[in-house]
């Protein structure tokens, strides 16, 4: 049983209360850490012992033993070093750090204090994208030839203070949104980038080609729109024999011959997010398997290689607002 305290109760901070609240037999919050009367009035609504900072809540629960991280972006090395010298292993939210070295020195930390830091990266636990990474690992139709993911959405109105709109306090939609993306690619893929290129096609929208020394074509595309549009996050793998898509709600294979095949995965935890996204079971699935790394039941599903390549991904992606060339 994990004991938490819970750093962040904005936007994110009350998608994983809400997550929590439903593994009850795998962790238990045991307090909550954030700012102003706002979050404090969060908390009591949940029953929760609220504190202003880390240290005094672990001052009142020194039975913690984790921390999980869902403060805006550009805290998240404050925190994250905090609660790694406080003796807590810790889960992040997306992105670690919107400098790639900083994410290097975290890590670092983390390894020579021996506690587990843990990123939030919630589509590599999805169900369906587990279908697709199976498939590739499997190779039952062959090679993985091209794989493309969308990821759009409104923009955010959701975040407190507006600091989502900040470029140095979320890194905009590089950090904030293509990165997860990114993160799928790399997981099916490596790191072993051999070319990439950029297109920014609006003011908050970009369009990511890498080419795999496997000879694999990767396309992402990500944007913030400003237009009311609902949430999109889909993905199309084409493989040698057969084609898989996800089109947000359906997961269905399309074989050379023979009929299409629904492989629609059952979440069997749906909840509301509150945010710009429906309801999902992705961070139940998404904690559910934290928890399981945490306790040693099964090993980390992220390497530190491909966190570092996904931060400089985006890193290179924001260097287009700039005006500079993101081409290699």
């Amino acid at each position: 049983m994990r004991r938490i305290v819970l750093v962040g109760l904005g936007g994110m901070g009350r998608v994983h209360l809400a997550n929590w609240k439903e593994l009850a037999d795998r962790a238990t919050i045991v307090a909550a850490v954030g700012k102003g009367p706002v979050d404090e009035e969060c908390a009591a609504s949940k029953g929760l012992d609220f504190h202003t900072s880390l240290a005094e809540a672990m001052a009142a629960h020194p039975e913690a033993d984790t921390v999980d991280i869902t403060t805006p972006s550009f805290l998240h090395r404050q925190m994250v070093e905090e609660a790694l010298r406080l003796g807590l292993d810790v889960i992040c939210e997306k992105p670690l750090s919107l400098d790639p070295e900083d994410a290097r020195e975290m890590l670092a930390l983390s390894h020579s204090l021996g506690h587990k830091l843990l990123v939030a990266m919630v589509c590599r636990y999805t169900k369906e994208f587990l279908v697709l990474k199976d498939a590739v690992e499997g190779g039952e139709y062959g090679k993985l030839e091209e794989v493309s993911f969308s990821r759009l959405s409104e923009t955010p109105a959701w975040s407190a203070g507006g600091w989502l709109h900040d470029r140095s306090k979320s890194g905009l939609v590089p950090f904030d949104l293509m990165v997860h993306d990114i993160d799928m690619m790399l997981a099916l893929l490596g790191t072993d980038i051999v070319s990439r290129s950029v297109v920014r096609s609006g003011r908050n929208h970009y369009h990511l080609t890498c080419r795999f020394r496997s000879g694999t074509t990767a396309l992402v595309e990500s944007g913030w729109i400003d237009a009311a549009i609902p949430f999109q996050a889909i993905w199309r793998a084409t493989f040698e024999k057969a084609v898989l898509v996800n089109d947000g709600s359906r997961l269905t294979l399309y074989r050379r011959e023979g009929e299409a095949e629904d492989l629609t995965p059952d979440y069997p935890v749906v909840i509301a997010t509150g945010i710009n996204v429906p309801p999902t079971g992705w961070y139940y699935e998404e904690l559910k398997a934290l928890c399981a790394m945490l306790e040693g039941e099964v090993p980390c599903t992220v390497s530190d290689a491909e966190l570092i390549t996904a931060l400089e991904l985006a890193k290179s992606i924001d260097s287009c607002l700039d005006g500079q060339s993101a081409e290699q």
